[in-house]
């Protein structure tokens, strides 16, 4: 004869389970973010030198050190896709090593100065190492459209 547990006595472990499932989701569901706080009308050229390319979820970062005009280095960082994504393009861990000379061309953060969400990265010769995000396109003006 088989004998079955009363509900009763399997609810706090019940409940136990959905409070786990409900922070794991909840912490998963936060961890990604959009890039709502970059300004992909306001991009800016960056000509500068690796500092390091930190290669993590959820997204990789690329730290470049800049020279102003008064001589002062400015280190830039820039957002990546996943280290996932970067990988299906071709991409390793080491394929920007300190000390090499990029261009970068990002969307500048809103209310951060040295901040980007990386568009295209290029070696010092021009070529392309990394294009990243889809174009966006905006709807014309009524000015710009033909009559």
């Amino acid at each position: 004869m088989i004998r079955c547990m009363p509900i009763k006595q399997h609810s706090p472990y019940r409940r136990f389970t959905i409070a786990c499932l409900s922070l794991i989701l909840t912490s998963a569901v936060s961890a990604h973010h959009s890039q709502v706080q970059f300004d992909f009308k306001s991009v800016v050229d960056i000509d500068g030198t690796v500092k390091e390319l930190d290669w993590r979820s959820p997204h990789a970062r690329l730290y470049v050190d800049v020279v102003d005009g008064q001589g002062n280095v400015i280190n830039w960082n820039f957002e990546l896709p996943s280290p996932m994504t970067l990988m299906r393009r071709g991409w390793k861990r080491d394929s920007l090593k300190p000390g090499e000379k990029v261009k970068v061309k990002a969307a500048q953060a809103r209310h951060v100065q040295a901040l980007g969400y990386a568009i295209a990265v290029r070696d010092v010769d021009g070529k392309p190492l990394f294009t990243g995000v889809t174009q966006i396109y905006e709807p014309e003006s009524e000015s710009k459209l033909p009559q």
